[in-house]
């Protein structure tokens, strides 16, 4: 680019920056004109109520105004039955309801299961098919001869420890028995 263009450039960059400062002045010199707002009676034309308003007053009190409304409504909200509109606020009461709610669903669901287990159980024996519950895994009788019970080393102490406690306890009873005879 040659300079003659670069200074139309600046020029044209000048100009807007005067217009756009000149709508600047105009704007703030309006905001500050004064402006009466009178309420009249209209059969007496007497003037009940006047005040002097300029842009920024207007402004200033409108602001004011939506930020005092805000606070009440919030607080109005906040500390009254009204919170229960809002999205996604749960009453402890209802709360409360749903967690019983779930719990009465989960036990029902389990005495369903048991209640198809039972039915499945039943339909097998009426098909003529062999029972498959844990009480029948074993189709043959067991001999109880045959089986052997041993004590491991842990059993035993066990049933040491409890058999002395046991004799605490009993001589401790006598004692207090003896002790009480005497009274």
């Amino acid at each position: 680019m040659d300079d003659s263009k670069k200074n139309a450039i600046k020029e044209k960059g000048a100009a807007l920056r005067l217009r756009l400062s000149d709508k600047w002045q105009d704007f703030r010199e309006r905001m500050h004109h004064k402006h009466r707002f009178v309420v009249m009676d209209t059969d007496t034309f007497k003037e009940t109520f006047s005040i002097e308003l300029t842009g920024t007053n207007v402004f200033t009190y409108v602001g004011i105004s939506i930020i005092v409304l805000l606070i009440i409504a919030s607080l109005i909200i906040a500390f009254t039955p009204l919170r229960g509109i809002i999205p996604g606020y749960i009453k402890p009461e209802l709360q409360k309801e749903a967690i019983r709610n779930a719990q009465i669903i989960d036990s029902l669901e389990v005495v369903i299961d048991q209640h198809e287990q039972h039915i499945a159980i039943i339909q097998d024996v009426l098909n003529g098919k062999p029972m498959t519950t844990v009480e029948t895994t074993t189709t043959e009788p067991v001999d109880e001869k045959k089986i052997v019970y041993r004590r491991s080393r842990e059993d035993s102490l066990l049933r040491k420890e409890i058999e002395q406690r046991t004799a605490d306890r009993k001589k401790q009873e006598k004692s207090n028995k003896k002790k009480s005879r005497k009274k």
